[in-house]
This record gives C-alpha cells, sequence and structure tokens, in this order.
C-alpha cells in the first residue's frame, strides 16, 4: 500500500481494510443490450454519459487499495439496486436493477421476466459476488473494512429524478446509521468544510450500498458510507480538475482513519481527543 499515515502502532491497516465501491462510472454496453432498445440510438448515447457517475473513477485512480468497479452501464444494469424489484424503491419508475426507463419517464426498452434474469445472471451476480468475497476476506484479514461507495451527480439529473436543484452541496455523504453513525458522518462533513467545500448528510442522496453478506447477516465489521461528488466541484470541459482530484484524495483517506482512531484509543486515553484535533497529521498526503 503506497497510503501512508502517522507513525502509530497498527496504523498499517488503515489503508489495507479500505474498499472503494464505484458501481456507476461505466460506459461500457455489451452487444447484447440493444436488442432490448426502442428508442433511437441518440437517446441512448445522451443517456449513456448523462446518467454515468462521469470519471469519478478517475478521482480515485491513485489512491492504493480494494476496489471493487461495475463493468457495465447502468443503462444495462444497476448493480447499485436490490436485486428484487419488490425491494428496490427505484423499481417503481422502471429504474430498478434493470432499467426500462430513463429519468424523466422515458420508456427504452423493453425486457421480459427471462431476459431480465438474464441480465441479472451475467452483471448483477458476479459483481456482488467479487463485493462480497472481498469484504468477507478484508474484515477477516484486518478485523474491520471502511467501504466508500463513490459516486458523482450533476444538478440536471437530479431535477430529473427528483424535481429540484435548491441546496444541491458540492459533496453529499450518504449513510445508515446501522453501518456508519451520525457522529462519524458530522466530523468528516465538519473535515470536508475545512478542505472548501460544501457538504450536507443525506441530501440530495440517502444511504450507502452495503455488501450484501453484510447486509442480511448483521455480521460485525464492515462500515459503509457513500460520497456523491458533485460533477461541478472536479470536471471541466469533461477533463477532471487535479486540484479536485487531490481534495477528493484527502477525504477518502481520511475515512478509513476515523475508523482507526476510534480502535487506538482504547488503548491511549488521550489518542482520540488528539486525533481529531490533527486530522491533517494523520491523512499524509502524497
Amino acid at each position: 500500500m503506497s497510503i501512508s499515515y502517522c507513525n502509530v502502532p497498527g496504523s498499517e491497516k488503515m489503508a489495507a481494510n479500505l474498499l472503494i465501491h464505484i458501481p456507476h462510472a461505466s460506459l461500457h454496453l455489451p452487444r447484447d443490450f440493444w436488442r432490448d432498445v426502442v428508442v433511437d440510438r441518440k437517446i441512448i448515447e445522451h443517456n449513456l454519459r448523462f446518467m454515468a457517475d462521469y470519471k469519478v473513477d478517475e478521482l480515485a485512480r491513485d489512491i492504493d487499495c480494494h476496489k471493487v468497479i461495475a463493468k457495465y452501464s447502468r443503462l444495462y444494469c444497476d448493480v447499485e439496486r436490490f436485486q428484487n424489484d419488490a425491494d428496490e424503491p427505484m423499481a417503481r419508475l422502471g429504474m430498478g436493477a434493470v432499467y426500462t426507463h430513463l429519468p424523466g419517464g422515458a420508456h427504452y426498452r423493453q425486457v421480459t421476466p427471462e431476459r431480465r434474469k438474464e441480465i441479472i445472471r451475467q452483471a448483477y451476480e458476479p459483481h456482488h459476488a467479487q463485493l462480497n468475497k472481498l469484504s468477507q476476506k478484508i474484515v477477516a484479514q484486518y478485523g474491520s473494512c471502511m467501504m466508500i461507495d463513490l459516486h458523482s451527480y450533476s444538478d440536471d439529473l437530479v431535477q430529473k429524478l427528483f424535481g429540484y436543484t435548491e441546496n444541491l452541496p458540492d459533496i453529499c455523504l450518504g449513510y445508515d446509521d446501522e453501518w456508519f453513525s451520525e457522529n462519524d458522518a458530522l466530523k468528516l462533513k465538519t473535515y470536508i468544510e475545512t478542505l472548501g467545500y460544501s457538504c450536507a448528510l443525506n441530501y440530495p442522496y440517502e444511504g450507502a450500498l452495503v455488501p450484501m453478506d453484510f447486509y442480511r447477516d448483521k455480521t460485525p465489521g464492515l462500515r459503509s458510507v457513500m460520497l456523491e461528488v458533485n460533477r461541478r466541484v472536479y470536471l471541466e470541459g469533461g477533463t477532471v480538475r487535479q486540484e479536485a482530484a487531490r481534495g477528493i484524495n484527502k477525504i477518502i483517506k481520511l475515512l478509513p482513519a476515523i475508523i482507526f482512531i476510534d480502535l487506538i484509543a482504547r488503548k491511549f486515553r488521550y489518542y482520540k481527543y488528539w486525533a481529531y484535533i490533527n486530522l491533517d497529521v494523520i491523512v499524509a498526503t502524497h
């Protein structure tokens, strides 16, 4: 691991237990996608980039840690959804694990139940098998796993999905108390704001994906938070601004440090207080 932290016993584990999940950056559509499409190809090509977390993977490119990145565009299969439509709120909009509709309600492909099963087998199940296996391995080896569910969004996409654009932050932190405490979310929000970004908790998006093995069995050891970066922060003319990438890198590196601070504080009485007022010492930059 190339990420370095302050020289505290056990600190080498902070980078090793970091897992970045990137479900929506891909622009890849397999050949069999097109046989289901019922709209003009130009509509698909426009929405392919519009709906992608465009180049958000480049924000984590230089971070040496575990990563699981979806192979296919969400227009083919959205691995961030629950597999069963009955469990997935977005399915009512035709945007469950296998989309049939675009933001705004346009119907773009016809998918039979059998065809849906085929897509799930090809794209959804392998992705989650990899995510489950890797997260379990990290917890078994290091005792904990800090998962970052990394996304980006645009004001235009929020408008199409939810009908508003008021007070959209530079960065949204999505979390669920069961997997990432409100206290830690507030600490992270404060740190993000010291870097000059506006930040909101669970707005405009809520929660964070949790590997199904942990979600189903409530297995201890995993924590998960969603990091949603507004594209205005890091994109300029379709190119990632390197200064912005460095800022997001700082935020990502802080997350395993939060877990580490809580763990080490159990052994060193005053360490937690010192750590939270010296986060820039703990989160070393390259």
